[in-house]
């Protein structure tokens, strides 16, 4: 995790989060190929802002990554184009099969990173909708960060 992701810190147990988890900033450009040129000016204070929180049937079941920079307004919450649950959780996987105990967090966290793209996007009225595999895998929205930037 330290190698991906060096500003995650560990959240131990305790009596508030009983399973524990990571928080932090993820990478801003994680990805297997080259970034936009703009992506710095775009996002000055870095990637997404956010809490990673195992949940008591870990690893069965993927942990929930809450955005806390951007938080989601609470109607994107109630609207599957933003891939975030309503209790503010994002909605990384397309069914709950998509999971495999043996799956390492990072691959999420790959998917957060994207998400945190594609929200941006969203916001600025670039794409109407968030693409289905994500910009980890997709790389049709990586010209339109570059029409964003300030």
């Amino acid at each position: 995790m330290q190698r991906f992701a060096p500003d995650l810190q560990v959240v131990e147990p305790s009596a508030e989060d009983p399973n524990g988890g990571w928080s932090g900033r993820l990478p801003l450009w994680p990805f297997d190929r080259a970034a936009p040129e703009e992506i710095a000016s775009i996002f000055p204070a870095g990637g997404l802002l956010v809490d990673i929180r195992y949940v008591p049937a870990y690893p069965m079941l993927p942990p929930e990554i809450y955005p806390i920079e951007p938080e989601p307004e609470l109607y994107e919450r109630s609207q599957a184009t933003w891939h975030v649950l309503p209790n503010g959780a994002l909605c990384l996987l397309q069914s709950v099969g998509q999971w495999q105990p043996e799956a390492s967090l990072t691959e999420l966290l790959l998917k957060a990173a994207g998400w945190h793209l594609e929200y941006f996007l969203m916001k600025q009225n670039i794409i109407t909708r968030m693409s289905e595999h994500g910009i980890v895998s997709d790389s049709s929205h990586d010209h339109d960060l570059s029409a964003g930037a300030p």
